[in-house]
């Protein structure tokens, strides 16, 4: 279970660099616009350099280089887009798996701000995977955090002697032989063809794994970083003025009147790749 405590250095101070953890499918997308209705805010959802994909993964296996050289050019464009504003807020769910813990060593702890966005981990890894957002392709692959990463904090799932061999079993087995499978099915048998139950439950426990795994790099990320301020909110609390208001409160933030015009709607209704 993800603690987040709302700490943070003198609550009435204005924190000039806002940031978000999360799985992703938790309302990022969201977040950010509630945010473009903030007083002097720049508010962005994934802007360039993002820090997914090839960066992320060679990170994720401890090669850190390209995601310092990555981590320095955003932080450049972070300055400029921010030079004529008091607060910079960016959702990025890519945070916690790379450039956020190199965020300290370029902005003073006691001005950065943290939004932990929290969701249920069914509904999280569900929506994923309706979006083909799986460890076993490559479009997954670029985003999320999968089984075969060094040092993972949380155990993996395994139905063979690894972790790891058996994601990599998984991967090759869908890659390769399910493509074959589905050919032969449909062109040869005429007949709809359907995912093995081992593979589609196993893709599942790798999803769920990912938000386990995201939760606890947010458990030790804020026990490094013990003067960045924190503020925890699920997606329902989202729909919430009140709520909405208290966490931009806790940040020393004020909202436009237009934010009542925007608390509640729906964004980010990704379709199936």
């Amino acid at each position: 279970m993800l603690s987040v405590r709302c700490t943070g250095v003198n609550s009435m101070r204005t924190t000039e660099y806002i940031f978000s953890i999360s799985t992703g499918r938790s309302g990022s997308d969201y977040l950010t616009t509630i945010f473009k209705h903030v007083h002097d805010c720049q508010s962005f959802h994934e802007p360039q350099p993002i820090g997914n994909g090839r960066e992320m993964r060679q990170y994720s296996q401890g090669y850190l280089a390209p995601m310092k050289s990555l981590t320095e050019k955003k932080v450049e464009m972070i300055k400029e887009l921010k030079s004529d504003h008091q607060v910079y807020f960016e959702s990025n769910h890519c945070f916690i798996k790379g450039f956020g813990w190199l965020v300290p060593d370029y902005f003073p702890q006691d001005r950065i701000g943290v939004i932990v966005l929290k969701r249920n981990k069914s509904r999280v890894a569900e929506s994923l995977l309706r979006i083909g957002c799986s460890p076993l392709n490559n479009f997954g692959r670029d985003w999320i955090s999968t089984p075969d990463m060094k040092d993972p904090l949380v155990a993996p799932p395994k139905l063979l002697f690894s972790p790891r061999a058996t994601y990599q079993c998984a991967r090759l087995i869908k890659s390769c032989g399910i493509r074959a499978a589905n050919f032969f099915t449909r062109r040869i048998l005429r007949r709809d063809f359907h995912y093995p139950d081992w593979l589609r439950a196993y893709e599942l426990q790798c999803l769920k794994w990912y938000v386990e795994e995201t939760n606890a790099k947010a458990e030790v990320f804020m026990q490094q970083y013990l003067r960045i301020k924190y503020y925890a909110i699920d997606i329902e609390s989202l729909n919430s003025i009140v709520s909405v208001e208290r966490m931009l409160a806790h940040f020393g933030c004020k909202a436009k009147e237009s934010l009542i015009d925007v608390v509640g709607k729906p964004t980010n209704m990704k379709q199936p790749q």
